[in-house]
């Protein structure tokens, strides 16, 4: 059998464009190293990665052998990956810390530096290059440098640079424990940081010139840093939103501003104009071009300034990924011209990702890394053809002379050929985009191909405008710089409201089941880990998605809808609300904006006439077009499936008409789920009252699945109550840190004793179960526990 060869037509193309792009066909190679050598191929020959990447450079040197450079720059990144995962994921101190369940007591002697961008808890942080880790609760005494972040008391600033003794506690940050959810701890590996150390106090043995130069030079980017947040803020007191959002713009400070805006952007596929990324970068350098030749400086001279003034911006901004990256672009793209050399936009960018992944080989498995190369090439080498096909539409009436052209007709001319540049580039850079959004993120915005040809211009005015506007600071010309900021905050607006409209526009954001996770059972759930007793649980059947509880207003974001989006959820059929508790039902307004106004129940107790008018319920039915609340009692049923080979409802427990409770977790709503042949039986905060009326009822009470949250004052379970209950599986969300939702000894007692499985969200993370017919599978997200129950007989 014959392979079918590549046409001599191909060849000659991919031959032309390597030898016209080598540096990007380099880069090619050494992201095939690093990819390798993670996957762990090369982890055996790591000794010999150095001798035989030599072997091979010196065969292409003196065999002028040009395509052996490919295969040793392959083993050369392939050994910088493996030195660099050698220093993070497999530090010894790492490889120790991952079997402690709790922090280790430890004393660190080593250089600090401040850390401006972690300002997480309201605490300064620093990072320290340890020289020495001592932890004698596990035996660990080690030489080797890790680099830390190191989290300060609270109310301590840095102390300032030099070497310290810390003593204090170690520990890896939490890993992911939901689907979808941020992962701190890969992400601080990322980053090159080992582990997170909480000071209880230090002191500073000595000091160093060059940590205390390198501090100087932070604080001295903080401090601008500063002064640029203060002066975009000048007569813009009035509107905080709209000055958060040109911190953003400008500076990347995104922490003060609403979520929802952010969102928006996101949703809109913008967000690269709401923070600082390389497009703020390259235009930023394009600007300082166009303002250095207004001021009639030299081609050279202002090329150098330009270089300079993209480098200083990036270290202004915290010396960001997305930033670093963008600055050695622009740095190489404009060197070209220095030295007489044509710029290749390709060639710089495999430039570019040689220099940062010499440096940093962890780089490319960062989600911006990708997207900011992905973007950039497909850009330089789609944009063109697009280009073409639309330039027909922007030329003049080819039966009409040009010279005969009126002002406006050539006017409306430019007009075309410009917004035929903007649409080419925005579909070359989403078509770019879109396999590294699928496989980071499930989803797809199409409307960001339009929402980019409006935003992108607008934050070009924007940058524009910050940028004389701090001159003007700089000059001491307050009434300019008064002009220019209600100029900026008119864009930013623009930029706001048009990004929540394309947002808000059918099938702008579409969300997919990655198929490598996509399930195959009839009936999932997943129940959250949410802190401080909150819940939130979302039940999938078929194709139809329910939520039990929401979670607070405050876990919306980072937890309930990263969970969401990930299952691939654009829409809800309904959401039932145990009671009203922030912790379980803060985010439904959020809930109801974001996934098309699902169905609500409650109980029909809720809300009670004593009830605050800050209330989560009190608050939502006060607002204009308050949605419908189906209110429900104890026996009514609700449909949650109408297919045939595997019927779904909820039977209604828990309240009753004649229930009186002022106490909201004695008003908890109780559920059975009958899922095909299984029953789980939800609790929510139910306590001690509660499990005393439901085993005094008539009611049902055999489960396969008990799942059940912490109530605010009954520490304890109802013995009787767990014995009627029998169930095969017990599920808890409780929270340590808190007394009144420490999990509960009682149920850890009784599942001990009938040698029950008890899987509490605290330790576990986030718990799925996936329910067959035949089988219902568990596993937990940080534990990556498995197991398996049959139905009962």
């Amino acid at each position: 059998m014959r392979l079918p060869s590549v046409p001599q037509s191909l060849q000659d193309k991919t031959l032309r464009w390597s030898q016209a792009n080598p540096l990007l066909v380099l880069a090619l190679a050494a992201a095939s190293g690093i990819i390798i050598a993670d996957a762990g191929w090369l982890h055996s020959l790591s000794s010999w990665l150095p001798a035989a990447s030599l072997v091979l450079l010196g065969a292409a040197l003196l065999r002028g052998r040009s395509w052996l450079l490919l295969p040793a720059c392959l083993l050369v990144f392939a050994f910088i990956h493996t030195t660099r995962t050698e220093e993070t994921f497999r530090h010894p101190l790492r490889l120790a810390l991952q079997h402690q369940s709790r922090p280790v007591q430890a004393v660190i002697r080593g250089s600090l530096l401040p850390e401006y961008d972690n300002t997480a808890d309201e605490r300064a942080h620093a990072l320290c290059i340890s020289q020495k880790i001592e932890a004698p609760a596990i035996g660990l005494s080690m030489h080797q440098p890790a680099t830390l972040l190191v989290r300060l008391p609270k109310g301590v600033l840095f102390p300032g640079p030099g070497i310290y003794e810390i003593h204090g506690t170690l520990q890896l940050p939490r890993t992911a424990s939901n689907p979808g959810a941020f992962d701190a701890q890969t992400y601080s590996l990322l980053m090159g940081r080992v582990a997170r150390l909480d000071v209880t106090h230090m002191q500073r043995i000595s000091i160093s010139g060059g940590e205390t130069l390198w501090c100087s030079f932070l604080d001295k980017a903080e401090a601008c840093r500063r002064w640029i947040s203060s002066q975009l803020a000048l007569d813009l007191e009035e509107d905080p939103q709209m000055v958060a959002v040109l911190r953003a713009m400008a500076l990347g400070m995104s922490a003060d501003a609403d979520d929802e805006i952010e969102e928006a952007f996101r949703s809109s596929g913008t967000l690269h104009v709401f923070a600082v990324s390389g497009m703020q970068v390259g235009l930023l350098g394009v600007i300082a071009l166009l303002l250095l030749k207004q001021l009639g400086i030299r081609r050279g001279l202002a090329l150098w300034l330009a270089i300079l003034i993209v480098f200083a911006y990036a270290f202004v901004t915290g010396w960001r990924p997305s930033a670093a990256r963008a600055a050695f672009m622009v740095a190489i793209f404009l060197s070209a011209t220095l030295v007489d050399r044509e710029a290749s936009l390709q060639n710089s960018l495999g430039a570019a990702a040689l220099l940062l992944l010499g440096t940093d080989s962890n780089q490319l498995f960062m989600p911006g890394f990708q997207l900011s190369f992905g973007v950039l090439w497909f850009s330089s080498i789609g944009s063109a053809p697009l280009l073409e096909k639309l330039l027909p539409f922007t030329r003049l009436d080819p039966f009409l002379p040009p010279q005969l052209a009126s002002w406006h007709q050539r006017a409306w001319s430019w007009c075309r050929l410009r917004f035929a540049e903007i649409v080419s580039v925005s579909v070359a850079a989403w078509l770019g985009s879109l396999p590294f959004i699928l496989a980071h993120f499930q989803s797809v915005t199409p409307v960001a191909v339009l929402a980019n040809c409006v935003l992108v211009p607008l934050s070009t005015f924007c940058l524009a405008a910050t940028c004389m506007s701090l001159c003007a600071a700089t000059l001491h010309l307050s009434g300019a710089q008064i002009i220019l900021n209600n100029a900026n905050w008119a864009l930013a607006k623009a930029m706001t409201l048009s990004a929540a409209w394309f947002a808000s526009l059918p099938g702008a954001n579409i969300h997919f089941t990655p198929a490598s996770v996509l399930p195959h059972a009839p009936a999932t759930l997943h129940v959250l880990e949410l802190p401080f007793g909150g819940a939130a649980n979302h039940l999938r059947i078929g194709r139809r998605h329910w939520l039990l509880d929401t979670g607070a207003d405050s876990s919306f974001q980072r937890v309930l809808r990263p969970c969401l989006h990930t299952s691939g959820v654009n829409s809800l059929e309904g959401v039932f609300l145990s009671h009203d508790d922030a912790d379980h039902i803060g985010a439904i307004s959020k809930v109801l904006t974001a996934f098309h106004q699902p169905q609500l129940y409650c109980s029909a107790l809720e809300p009670v006439k004593r009830a605050s008018p800050s209330s989560t319920l009190r608050q939502l039915l006060a607002q204009p077009g308050s949605p419908t609340i189906h209110r429900l009692v104890a026996g009514d049923l609700i449909p949650l499936s109408h297919t045939a080979d595997f019927k779904a409802h909820v039977r209604v427990l828990y309240p009753s008409a004649e229930i009186q409770s002022q106490r909201g977790d004695d008003r908890a709503m109780v559920l059975m789920l009958h899922l095909g042949p299984w029953r789980v039986l939800w609790l929510s905060d139910a306590g001690w009252s509660t499990e005393k009326t439901l085993c005094s009822s008539s009611a049902d009470l055999r489960c396969d699945v008990l799942i059940r949250s912490q109530h605010e004052l009954d520490q304890a379970t109802s013995p009787e109550f767990l014995l009627k209950a029998s169930p095969q599986l017990i599920l808890s969300s409780s929270d340590a840190r808190a007394t009144q939702t420490a999990p509960s000894t009682t149920v850890a007692d009784h599942a001990k004793a009938q040698n029950i499985p008890h899987l509490d969200t605290w330790l576990t993370g986030g718990i799925d179960l996936e329910f067959t017919p035949a089988q219902l599978q568990i596993s937990t997200h940080r534990t990556h526990q498995h197991l398996t129950l049959k139905p009962r007989p």
